[in-house]
C-alpha cells in the first residue's frame, strides 16, 4: 500500500477494487490528493470502504462507485487511478476498455500474477513504464508498476520484460531478481530434461544475462 501510495502524483484518485479503502484513507489523510473515487465490483466491500471513511472522518471527500472495473467512472478530475491485487490480465482488460485513460491519467497497477506479461502488454499498446517499485513480505513478493500513455507502441526487451526497471541498488529488487533468474533457470533445466532443446537454450540463455546483471550490480 506504501509503495502504491508513493507513486501516486495528483489531486483526484480513482481506486479500482478498492475493497476496505485503506489506501483511500491512507492518501486522504496524509495529504497525497484532495478527493478520491473508491470502486469495487461488489457491494459487500463498499460498505467496508464506506464504514472506513466515515471512521477516520473522511467521507465527504470520496466518492463511492459500484463498477466493473472502470465501466461506471466518470472521467472528471480524475489524476490518478489505482489498480492493485488483481492479476495482470484483468488489470491489462481494465485498461483497455477504458479510453479516457489515455488523457494523461498516471496509473498505479500492482499485478498479483504475471507481472512480465503486464510489462509487455502496456509497451505494446502505447504506454511508458514510468517506475517499478519491488516489496517482499517474507515468500511474497510484490511490483508496483507506475505506467502513462504515450501513444508509442513498442516491444520490450526480454530482459526488462521479465525483470522490470526496480532500483536494483535496492534489497528487495535484487531479491525479486535473484528470484526470476532462479525461476527461469529452473524452466530452463526442466525443458532440457524434457528434451525440448531449443526452448531450454532460449530459456537458460536467459537466465545467464539476468545473472550477469546481477553479478554487476554487486
Amino acid at each position: 500500500m506504501s509503495a502504491c501510495a508513493e507513486l501516486v502524483s495528483g489531486e483526484k484518485v480513482c481506486d479500482i477494487g478498492t475493497d476496505h479503502a485503506y489506501l483511500v484513507a491512507e492518501l486522504l489523510s496524509a495529504g497525497k490528493c484532495r478527493t478520491a473515487v473508491a470502486a469495487d465490483i461488489n457491494e459487500k466491500p463498499l460498505a467496508c470502504a464506506r464504514a472506513t471513511l466515515e471512521k477516520y472522518g473522511l467521507s465527504d471527500k470520496v466518492e463511492l462507485i459500484l463498477s466493473d472495473g472502470l465501466k461506471n467512472i466518470p472521467p472528471d478530475g480524475i489524476t490518478d487511478v489505482v489498480i492493485a491485487g488483481m492479476g495482470a490480465e484483468l488489470i491489462f482488460d481494465i485498461i483497455s476498455d477504458c479510453e479516457w485513460l489515455k488523457n494523461g491519467v498516471n496509473l498505479v497497477l500492482q499485478p498479483m500474477t504475471r507481472t512480465p506479461y503486464l510489462r509487455k502488454m502496456l509497451c505494446r499498446n502505447g504506454y511508458q513504464i514510468l517506475k517499478e517499485i519491488i516489496v517482499i513480505d517474507g515468500k511474497y513478493c510484490y511490483t508496483v508498476i507506475n505506467a502513462r500513455y504515450s501513444g508509442i507502441l513498442h516491444e520490450i526487451d526480454e530482459i526488462t520484460e521479465n525483470i522490470g526497471t526496480a532500483d536494483l541498488s535496492l534489497p528487495d529488487t535484487r531479491i525479486y531478481v535473484q528470484r526470476e533468474y532462479e525461476r527461469i533457470y529452473k524452466i530452463g533445466k526442466s525443458l532440457a530434461d524434457s528434451g525440448h532443446k531449443a526452448e531450454a537454450a532460449s530459456c537458460l540463455a536467459l537466465a545467464d544475462k539476468i545473472k550477469a546483471i546481477l553479478e554487476r550490480n554487486d
